[in-house]
């Protein structure tokens, strides 16, 4: 074997060497940034859910909707994602119900991290999931004769179970802060003139 051989060998061995290096560093930084937790198992994948909170949230956000003059229209779960709807002047705020328990890892990132029991389970951004669903309530929307108007989305971590570790920037509520969002917002003064029953007799229509 010629000198070049043994180079070339070497340079092999080196790069394997490094990539191993890198993956186990991203690894225990993870871990780190995780608390130390560990990936689920593969039968155990599924993030934790608080499955009363999303119906506890929706009887709290009736009464900020009541109190700005709003129309809430709850759909069947089987139908959207969406656990909430809201109809007015503005036209519809659909309203995406995170309900993961545990202290959840958030950020821009497709994927998002949920910890219980130093166990760590991962599951689609709901900004994504959010925005897919906003799509296709829009498409089923476009079949009805209305004027143009908003058809907007929001997120909001429904379970008080929850410990968020989501940066601030990112417009992601808590049952909290979304009913200040209803009862306070300029959002809903846009009037784009809809007519706010035929509306809401569609969505539920289509939806309940």
């Amino acid at each position: 074997m010629d000198i070049g051989m043994y180079i070339a060998l070497a340079i092999v061995v080196l790069a394997g060497i490094v990539a191993i290096v890198l993956y186990y560093r991203a690894v225990g930084g993870e871990n780190k940034r995780h608390g130390g937790a560990v990936n689920a198992g593969p039968e155990d994948t599924a993030p934790l859910r608080d499955k009363g909170a999303n119906a506890a949230f929706v009887r709290k956000l009736r009464r900020a909707v009541a109190v700005r003059g709003l129309t809430l229209v709850q759909p069947d779960p089987e139908k959207t994602p969406f656990c909430a709807m809201i109809v007015g002047p503005h036209g519809v705020t659909a309203v995406y119900g995170a309900d993961y328990t545990g202290t959840v890892y958030g950020s821009s990132d497709p994927s998002w991290a949920q910890v219980n029991d130093g166990v760590r389970r991962t599951f689609e951004n709901p900004q994504l999931s959010a925005e897919n669903a906003r799509r296709a309530l829009r498409e089923v929307i476009g079949q009805g004769k209305f004027r143009p108007f908003m058809v907007d989305a929001r997120v909001v971590m429904t379970s008080a179970k929850a410990e968020l570790a989501i940066p601030r920037n990112l417009p992601v509520y808590t049952v909290k802060s979304f009913n200040q969002y209803v009862e306070n917002s300029a959002d809903f003064d846009n009037n784009r003139k809809v007519d706010e029953q035929a509306l809401t007799d569609f969505l539920k229509e289509h939806f309940c």
